[in-house]
């Protein structure tokens, strides 16, 4: 295990790195927004199931393989752009929906559900590339050769990032829902925030399509 000194480096820009304004951060606020605190929360804890995924890959050294094809990157990253550009369209079909669903539909549920919250989350985290490529460039620079097998290194700084992670992910969703909490109780308020949740999403999606591959 690494010491402790390295660490308190790890988390400390782990911290630092995921405070910074970026795709995910947009998404999440997006997402509390238009569904509630509920859906926020859910699909915060989708993208960091995703990022435990990069985590073990990384581990294992499928994400080298990744980022050595250009195609397969590519790949990923279109299904990503193709997926929000989806989402953003679904929104802003949805923008008159309440965030209550009728109780006729079943158990009281946020409109969307947790589950379909969470892989809403999860998919968006799953194709994105940048990721893979994140933790490639990141992890290195903690890991300790006398500390220990590498890949066991890599699961514990990458465990602690995705917990690290998904509390700060789910207070965005938190403030998302907050703030559409505030939206709803105008009128015209909350249908006007999910067309701008829609257009997020769809300027979200165009952009990952004609990104290049840096990390982020």
């Amino acid at each position: 295990m690494p010491s402790g000194p390295t660490l308190a480096a790890f988390a400390v820009a782990s911290v630092l790195l995921i405070l910074l304004p970026g795709p995910a951060m947009l998404f999440l606020l997006a997402r509390g927004i238009a569904g509630g605190r509920r859906v926020g929360i859910f699909s915060a804890l989708g993208v960091e199931s995703a990022s435990a995924v990069y985590v073990a890959a990384t581990a294992l050294g499928l994400t080298a393989v990744l980022a050595a094809s250009g195609t397969a990157l590519a790949v990923v990253r279109y299904v990503g752009a193709g997926y929000l550009i989806w989402l953003g369209i679904r929104t802003i079909a949805a923008r008159h929906e309440p965030l209550i669903a009728p109780a006729a539909a079943g158990p009281p549920a946020v409109a969307g559900g947790a589950w379909r919250s969470w892989r809403q989350g999860f998919a968006v985290g799953i194709t994105n590339p940048k990721v893979a490529l994140f933790f490639l460039a990141f992890f290195p620079q903690f890991i300790q050769p006398d500390a220990g097998p590498v890949a066991g290194q890599v699961l514990f700084l990458g465990t602690l990032f995705v917990v690290i992670g998904a509390l700060l992910d789910v207070g965005y969703g938190l403030s998302g829902g907050l703030l559409g909490d505030l939206l709803g109780r105008h009128p015209r308020g909350l249908p006007r925030a999910r067309v701008g949740v829609g257009v997020t999403f769809l300027t979200l999606g165009g952009v990952t399509a004609v990104s290049g591959h840096k990390a982020t």
